[in-house]
């Protein structure tokens, strides 16, 4: 349900975002970030861009360094905005608009898009709320076709790196 409702917000994002709410990449409050936090939270863009800039980095850097028990506002600000059902790892790819999850079901020929455009972070909001949607559906007719800007959706698997491993002796320095 909380996935369901963490679409809901994006498409509102989206809608405030293509009908001018105002846009500047490196406003914390007004970047892609900034928006979706005021939508989920209900503070404005000043609000966000103070609590934002009472911890050094971007948003980048506040969610590497994000602490649920550390008291800080800015994460603080961060877990609030996970009680929506956000994943940390869906806000720190937000702010340069990355997720394989949402960018593998772009429209074609959209493949790669600027972070810092208004349009592509509207666009990337988009998909992303059509992902979670086509997720949610997915969970419950596993074997029907779900369309997603003309392909066909896929339950997304994150890559798993094996780290290379030595032979039987390290001293050797090859592969197995």
């Amino acid at each position: 349900m909380k996935r369901t409702e963490l679409a809901r917000h994006l498409r509102m994002t989206a809608t405030r975002l293509r009908k001018g709410a105002s846009y500047r990449w490196t406003h914390q409050g007004r970047c892609n970030c900034g928006h979706l936090a005021q939508t989920l939270t209900g503070l404005d863009e000043v609000e966000i861009h103070q609590i934002a800039l009472r911890s050094e980095g971007e948003w980048a850097d506040h969610v590497a360094e994000y602490c649920d028990v550390s008291g800080v506002p800015v994460n603080d600000l961060i877990r609030e905005m996970l009680s929506f059902g956000l994943l940390i790892d869906e806000l720190g790819d937000l702010e340069r608009l990355s997720s394989p999850k949402v960018t593998r079901w772009l429209p074609r020929g959209r493949r790669y898009l600027d972070y810092r455009s208004r349009d592509d972070v509207v666009l990337y909001f988009e998909t992303w709320a059509q992902v979670i949607d086509a997720e949610q559906q997915w969970h419950q007719s596993p074997n029907e076709h779900i369309l997603i800007n003309g392909k066909i959706f896929e339950m997304y698997e994150a890559r798993t790196e094996i780290p290379m491993a030595l032979d039987e002796n390290p001293a050797s320095g090859y592969v197995a």
